[in-house]
């Protein structure tokens, strides 16, 4: 395949050494197989274990644009043979298929939440179906909550969210909108079987209309964190941390007059919580810009309810990042090893542009970078900040080539990614379609200062049917200290591999 999967381009500057063009990874590949078939059109990884993987793919039964979803399983052995596979429907009620929310990866579980509004029997219908990686099956449709309605226009809505061992699981439910009203919520908690432990409703002090813009978390404690924004498109945007312990509701505002919140994540630190992202100074040019120019990274202790840090970038970061600096910065992995944070962020924006002559349906082009990788501690203390200059744009399902993948390994950071060959090689000038977008895997390794080895793996490609297809670092699952499965995607072909670090 031409459009290779994500081929994340960081120039080479003061900070990366390049390391000698030696190959110390190896590759197994499994044959190439038709990725446009029915049952391997939008394949995830999950459970990697040393005797294979599972596979799942969610995908549209039928060609109309609300045509229903239908999930197809495969479990692969440990050399990417295909092994054996089931599929299900999400739930149907009134003749009306439910909606997918979300999916979520458990202990060797797989729980796929849905719902469905119908005006008919006046409710919205909260479901889960928990799939069983061990038995190989699909559990009954589970009713985790019934909320009344009157239209289905206005049927309120459903967050779902899971604590980072998977243990437990947390639902937000926002009442339909009542005008002169405040927001009515419903929170529950859930253990890993979905069996109810608590449930609990709340007014908050916002108005009704005011129930999006909301992030939820949980940890295994059952406290269960809303991370909610309002006054977004105005001068001054507000975050506020909403706490639920059981029946008891705290409110805190986060952001402050030149401290503006753009993305974040809650973490659990030494038995406390606290809220870690990036932040900017300045919120109204948002909009003339393109988006959030992030000027800090943060650190709020919930838990106290004061902030511990905001950090504006050093002036070498400045001096290094590309364009306009950081627009839309996602945090796109917190990875916590002792008393080290590792910060790790990527740019990213979607556009979106109708097709023409054709109903309900669009191109989306994906822009990733630049990035950028903090190291501190709880305290914010830094050991560095190293930004990541690359820019990458991808169409539609290729999306899941442009992003890295970040791990840790006797406390130092790795990321696996891909780079063009005519930067890794110094190749002023390329000639032809398939050289320019000829790609090697990269490893780059952190040291205690930041400085970054990147090693490129030369034997990385897969090859097949004229063209390339390499593997997807969003689709990588490490197995072991050495080895991880990975995914290989092309034009119209695909395949399961595993890598083998030496």
């Amino acid at each position: 395949m031409k459009y290779l999967f994500f081929g994340i381009c960081i120039f080479i500057s003061a900070f990366t050494l390049q390391a000698q063009e030696e190959e110390l990874a190896s590759f197994e590949w499994a044959e190439h197989s038709n990725s446009t078939v029915v049952g391997s059109q939008n394949p995830v990884m999950v459970f990697p274990s040393e005797s294979g993987f599972t596979v799942y793919s969610i995908e549209e039964l039928g060609s109309q644009f609300y045509a229903p979803k239908i999930i197809y399983i495969t479990k692969f052995d440990a050399s990417g043979s295909p092994l054996s596979s089931i599929d299900f429907k999400l739930p149907m009620r009134s003749q009306k298929d439910a909606t997918l929310l979300k999916v979520i990866e458990g202990n060797n579980k797989l729980y796929f939440f849905s719902h469905v509004a119908v005006k008919k029997d006046g409710k919205n219908a909260l479901y889960a179906q928990i799939y069983n990686n061990e038995t190989h099956q699909i559990s009954d449709v589970i009713e985790l909550f019934t909320l009344p309605i009157e239209k289905v226009n206005n049927s309120g809505f459903f967050e779902i969210a899971s604590s980072s061992d998977a243990s437990k699981f947390a639902v937000l439910v926002n009442q339909p909108f009542e005008k002169k009203t405040n927001e009515a919520i419903d929170v529950l908690t859930f253990d890993e079987n979905l069996k109810k432990l608590t449930e609990t409703s709340q007014t908050l002090s916002f108005e009704s209309d005011r129930a999006y813009n909301e992030n939820l978390f949980v940890e295994h404690d059952n406290i269960v964190t809303i991370i909610k924004k309002t006054d977004t498109s105005k001068k001054n945007p507000i975050t506020t941390i909403i706490t639920i312990n059981g029946n008891d509701v705290k409110e805190q505002q986060a952001s402050a007059e030149g401290f503006y919140i753009s993305d974040s994540k809650v973490i659990t630190f030494n038995h406390s919580q606290y809220l870690i992202g990036f932040a900017t100074d300045n919120a109204k040019p948002a909009i003339s810009v393109g988006g959030a120019k992030d000027s800090s990274f943060f650190i709020y202790n919930i838990t106290e309810g004061k902030l511990v840090k905001n950090q504006e970038w050093a002036k070498e970061t400045i001096k290094r990042v590309l364009g306009k600096g950081y627009i839309d910065l996602k945090v796109k992995d917190i990875l916590i090893d002792n008393e080290a944070i590792y910060l790790i962020g990527d740019c990213y924006s979607k556009d979106s542009e109708a097709i023409e002559g054709k109903n309900f349906e669009y191109n989306y082009k994906h822009r990733f970078g630049p990035g950028i990788v903090i190291k501190f501690d709880i305290d914010g203390n830094v050991a560095y900040e190293v930004p990541i200059s690359y820019g990458e744009e991808y169409m539609n399902r290729m999306e899941i080539v442009g992003s890295f993948y970040p791990f840790l390994s006797h406390g130092e950071l790795f990321i696996l990614a891909n780079e063009k060959e005519s930067i890794l090689k110094d190749k002023k000038i390329v000639m032809g379609y398939d050289k320019i977008n000829a790609k090697a895997i990269v490893l780059h390794s952190f040291d205690a200062e930041g400085n970054i080895v990147t090693t490129p793996f030369w034997n990385s490609k897969t090859g097949g049917a004229k063209e390339y297809t390499d593997f997807a670092p969003t689709q990588t699952l490490q197995v072991s200290d050495k080895v991880f499965y990975i995914y290989a995607i092309g034009k119209e072909m695909h395949k399961y591999g595993k890598l083998i670090l030496k």
